[in-house]
């Protein structure tokens, strides 16, 4: 039997472009360092643009597929290799929901554990929102919260009600508001409670934050510790932030140091530095295939490394895919 040189090429060229179709098509792939500007920022949100210019490390190796199954459907899996998730936190949250995402649309998501999450929201009469979360991991663990928000010009304030495992010594109220003082200077306050334990423990928290379009200074005060956050912008492309942490249980204060770049090829670098001597630095990469029909398919590549207290320098390496 001849081999035609001709023939195998094009049965290559045929199994690259099928294997290519596997990948998500190319669409507005969500940033995750950028903060959408609304009239009043969250209190959850008073320190959202210097933590994450932060790198998120981890070690090992992963795969996340973000998969759209149907009308408000996502699915959501994540396969590890080794410790993937994070092992170092060069910040403290001392916030209620600090850093969750905030604009979660109604529908439900998926992830390949098992557990569900439902989403509903509604405006009601007024300025108010209601959003309801409930989120099923298993047979037995279940958790849901119900959030109602309202905001004007000047005041941003919600009221959120959260049980565990239908567990009534679950119940937990928290309180979050922002005041807008002067354009540019806003602060607020957080109160949390747990009506049914015994002896009452309340949560209690200040805020403060100055803001520019390319500067922000803010800082939280609570029982657990203190925070200071500085945020520049010296470019459309090149970010900076720095942290400070201190505890309230005896830890020396920390300070962290980060930079965030991001490139003109569809890439991205964050570094960080702080003073427990530790550092790590995060790269990815959005890999572009261009098909005919003007179709273009996408994958992200992620790598990660970090060297912590002892010194050690660990790696990791993952794929994210958005369909």
């Amino acid at each position: 039997m001849d081999i035609n040189e001709n023939i195998i090429k094009e049965e290559v060229g045929n199994l690259v472009t099928s294997l290519q179709k596997l990948l998500p098509k190319k669409k507005d792939i969500v940033v995750l360092f950028e903060t959408k500007k609304q009239k009043l920022t969250r209190l959850s949100d008073i320190h959202a643009e210097a933590k994450s210019v932060f790198p998120n490390c981890f070690i090992g190796a992963k795969l996340v597929i973000l998969r759209d199954m149907v009308d408000k459907v996502k699915l959501i899996q994540q396969y590890n290799y080794g410790k993937p998730k994070e092992s170092y936190k060069s910040f403290a949250q001392l916030l209620h929901k600090e850093l969750e995402p905030k604009e979660e649309h109604d529908g439900l998501l998926i992830d390949s554990s098992g557990s569900a999450t439902a989403i509903y929201k509604e405006k009601i009469e007024g300025d108010y929102e209601m959003r309801l979360t409930s989120k099923i991991k298993d047979l037995v663990s279940s958790e849901t919260e119900i959030v109602l928000e309202k905001e004007n010009q000047r005041v941003l304030g919600s009221v959120t009600c959260a049980m565990k495992d239908v567990d009534p010594n679950t119940l937990r109220f928290v309180t979050q508001w922002t005041y807008r003082v002067l354009p540019e200077f806003f602060i607020g306050g957080e109160f949390g409670l747990q009506p049914l334990v015994f002896p009452l423990s309340p949560e209690l928290s200040a805020s403060a934050r100055y803001e520019r379009p390319s500067f922000s200074l803010s800082s939280t005060i609570s029982r657990v510790g203190f925070q200071v956050c500085l945020y520049k912008q010296f470019a459309p492309d090149l970010r900076i932030a720095t942290i400070v942490n201190e505890g309230y249980k005896g830890d020396p204060a920390t300070v962290g140091l980060a930079l965030h770049k991001s490139y003109q090829n569809g890439s991205d670098l964050k570094i960080f530095v702080d003073s427990q001597r530790c550092g790590g630095f995060t790269f990815q990469k959005d890999v572009m295939f261009h098909q005919p029909h003007n179709e273009v398919r996408v994958i992200r590549l992620v790598a990660s490394t970090l060297i912590d207290r002892q010194r050690r320098v660990r790696f990791g390496f993952g794929f994210n895919l958005d369909f």
